[in-house]
Parts: structure tokens; sequence; C-alpha cells
């Protein structure tokens, strides 16, 4: 890892969740001086990490507008919006306001592959993941899914797989992955952006500086604004072009391919849905850019079983299936859960939707229920907004609890039904986070007689 150079900077680091922590770890070590930060009043309310003894002193509650005048730069965690008046105020008095992966890209020592999108980022940073393993590469999946990069440096990995949330990109210039891919892009976190044109602009800058990117032909904001990249690789659903990846039909079979070589049967492909095959084909893509084997490629994306909480098949009882996508936390997502999920049943979706809504619109997804669901079952917060734009829609069901929703769809399911579980909505009005929400779901189901 290369060295860091001492400065007369004075630095900020504001937040003390699992990123901010992390950043403490790293510039504490670094031995590069600091101040801490948190909004929070107490300790007891920012659930520490057991055993994560963090020595630098913390600075709790309410930061004042004009607190951080006379910083250089601050570092600010993702789940703090940029445009909180404190760091408008320090901005405009010349603070840099950078993030983690920022800080990361500075001393990285070993290429990047980089991955966000609205829906999928945490299944293909995974897969893309256990591929380099798998072609003998020292890799590790890191970033937003849970850990966090900067605690990744100087352990010898010699390629890194980062998941990045738009957060954490619009706090990022110096990245430069050798390989980057947008999936999709779908309308989310418009609780803090203030229209899409703004969520997509800090989603983009992924591809600043990238090597190689990914774009997915079906959704035409994944395209990058500029071209610098000197290989680019896009996927789609269409039967590709040449050095291409996408979908051929033949004697009715249909395969992922790329360009005129067919490379594997759909059937052979564990994760199921049609947006799955989407995320196989982004995954083969990153590959080749990254100069992985193909064929061990294909062999490790056929077994990939997926991941808890995401598509993940909870139960099959009595014929019904039970399907765990509590990670759809948005409308995107549970669109497409339920695309994917519906030519692969004999019976009718049986959905489970509901909770906070972070500002969505429900119209193209009220559209997408009534037309391929039979029941819905509604809760949380946000449950009569959803419950209107399906008013002329499939039978709605309102219950108060996730234990509630599994009665109900359990008294509706008849053989050959699929219960799903997307809720397309964040999951903090009723649980600690869309893990819980999955996990109390399948507690549920367990209980359900």
């Amino acid at each position: 890892m290369s060295g860091l150079i001492a400065t007369s900077n004075r630095r900020a680091v504001v937040g003390a969740g699992v990123t901010g922590r992390s950043v403490v770890r790293f510039l504490s070590t670094q031995k590069m001086p600091f101040d801490w930060f948190d909004t929070r009043d107490s300790l007891e309310s920012l659930n520490l990490l057991d055993g994560d003894q963090l020595e630098a002193p913390l600075e709790l509650g309410k930061i004042e507008i004009d607190r951080l005048c006379g910083y250089d730069e601050i570092i600010l965690s993702p789940g703090l919006a940029k445009n909180e008046p404190y760091i408008l105020e320090a901005e405009k008095v010349g603070a840099k306001i950078i993030g983690d992966i920022e800080l990361f890209a500075r001393h990285a020592d070993a290429p990047v592959a980089a991955v966000t999108g609205s829906n999928g980022k945490s299944s293909v940073t995974t897969l893309l993941a256990d591929v380099a393993k798998a072609c003998g590469r020292n890799a590790i999946a890191a970033g937003n899914l849970g850990e966090p990069a900067l605690d990744q440096l100087g352990l010898d990995y010699d390629l890194y797989v980062l998941e990045l949330s738009s957060f954490q990109l619009e706090t990022t210039s110096s990245l430069r992955p050798a390989a980057a891919v947008i999936l999709n892009l779908s309308p989310d976190h418009l609780d803090r952006y203030p229209d899409m044109i703004h969520y997509h602009s800090a989603k983009q800058r992924i591809h600043i500086g990238a090597a190689g990117i990914v774009t997915n032909r079906d959704d035409l904001l994944t395209s990058a604004l500029s071209a610098d990249a000197t290989k680019h690789i896009s996927f789609g659903f269409d039967e590709p072009d040449l050095g291409q990846y996408g979908l051929r039909t033949r004697e009715g079979k249909t395969f992922i391919a790329r360009g005129l070589e067919s490379l594997c049967d759909v059937e052979e492909v564990q994760l199921k849905g049609r947006h799955n095959l989407a995320n196989a084909m982004a995954v083969l893509a990153m590959a080749e850019i990254l100069e992985l084997d193909i064929e061990k490629t294909i062999k490790t994306l056929c077994g990939f079983k997926g991941l808890a909480h995401r598509c993940e098949l909870a139960a099959n009882r009595n014929g019904t299936l039970w399907v765990n996508d509590s990670k759809a936390t948005n409308t995107g997502a549970s669109i497409a859960a339920i695309r994917g999920l519906v030519d692969e049943i004999d019976g009718q979706i049986i959905l489970i939707a509901g909770g906070q809504s972070k500002g969505q619109s429900f119209e193209e997804f009220g559209e997408v229920v009534s037309a391929n669901c039979g029941e819905v079952v509604l809760m949380g917060e946000d449950a009569a907004q959803i419950a209107q734009s399906l008013k002329d829609g499939p039978a709605v069901h309102q219950v108060a609890s996730i234990q509630d929703a599994v009665s109900t769809a359990g008294e509706l399911a008849k053989q050959g039904d699929c219960v799903l579980l997307s809720p397309a909505c964040a999951s903090f009005d009723q649980f600690s986070g869309y893990q819980d929400r999955g996990n109390q779901f399948k507690q549920a189901l367990e209980q359900l007689k």
C-alpha cells in the first residue's frame, strides 16, 4: 500500500457507524490526525460493534452550522447527506467533502472492479468475487454490501470487487476502476435526491477514469456519458452482436451467448428469474474485461445459488413456493422479481409488500402488480399509498405485521402459487433492516400451520 504523506491538513470524520469507524481505524493506523463527530446524542444509540475499541475522541450531538468550518477535508459517512447545513457551510468556505471510497481509492494497492445499480449489486459483486477466486485471484467482495473497503487495504488482495451506492459515489472522484458496471437504474432514494437526474448523475461517477465499462442495452440510463474507457461491453435480453452478451433461442432452448457463441443453457443457471440472467451476463462481461478464464467463470456462475433475502427460495410447502426478496427496497427491484418469476410458476403470485416508500411513485409498480399478481398483502407505513395504485387491480389485504402477512398469504395460497415477499419499500418503519424483515418472514413461515 502506498504510504501516506503527512500534511498539516485538518480533517473531520463525520459519522460513527460501520463506515465511519472504518475511516477512523484507517486514519489512526496511518497516524493521520483528525477530529470525529456523530449527530446522535449518546454512545448507546450508535450500536457499536462488540470488540470495536476506538479510542479517538468522539463529539456527539447536533452539529452547529459553522462547527466544521476551518477543516480542509471532511470525510462524510454515506448515511449522511451532502446537503446538511453544516456540510454546505464548510464546503462554502473551502472544505473538500469526500467519503470512505475516495480515501480507499487514493491508497488502493490492487485493481478495482466496481459495481453499482439500483438492483442486483450485492449478487453481482459476490458472484464476480467468487468467479475471480475460482480463476486463481486473491479477491475480496467489499464496500456497500457489508465489509468496509478501507478495512481490506494492506491484506495482499490482488483484486477488490466493490459494491458502491450512489451515496458513496457522489463523494468519490479518484477510483478509476479496471472494470465498472451500472447494472440498471430505477427510481430510488428520492427521499435524498430531488429527482432522477441527480440520482443518475451520482451513479454515473463510477465511470470516471474506468479502463473498461459494462452497460445494459435494455436500460439506456446505464450508458456512459463519456467515452474514455478503452473497452466497452454491453449485455441485454436480445441476441447479441459480436463481442457482446445476450440471449439466443434455438430449437426451443435459450442460451446465454457472446456474439455467435452459445455459452450455457439458461436452465443450467441456478439463479432463478429473468433479472438474474441479466446479472449473470453482467458478471460474464466484467470477467472478460478483467481477463478471467471463461470456462471457470461459466462453471462458477452456473453453480451460484444467490444471496439471502434476494429472491431466496425460503420454502416449498404443499406445492406453494415461498420466496424471500426482502432486499427489494424499491419498486424497480420488486418489478424485476415479479417479472422474473411470473413465467416460472403454474399458479398466481401472491405478493407481500409495503414499508417506507422513500418518496417513490408507485404508478409503474401498480401496473405491473395488477397485470401479474393475483392477490396482494400490504403492511407498513405506506401501505395505503400502495393500495391506491392497485385500486383497479388484484384483491388487496392490509395487515399490521409480517406475521399477519404470512398468515394471510398462507390462507390464500394454493398449489402452484408463489408467495413473494418483495416489499418495494424500505424496512425501517417496522424492522432494523431488510435482513431483519426477511428473517422475520422466514420465522413466521416456520410457525405457519
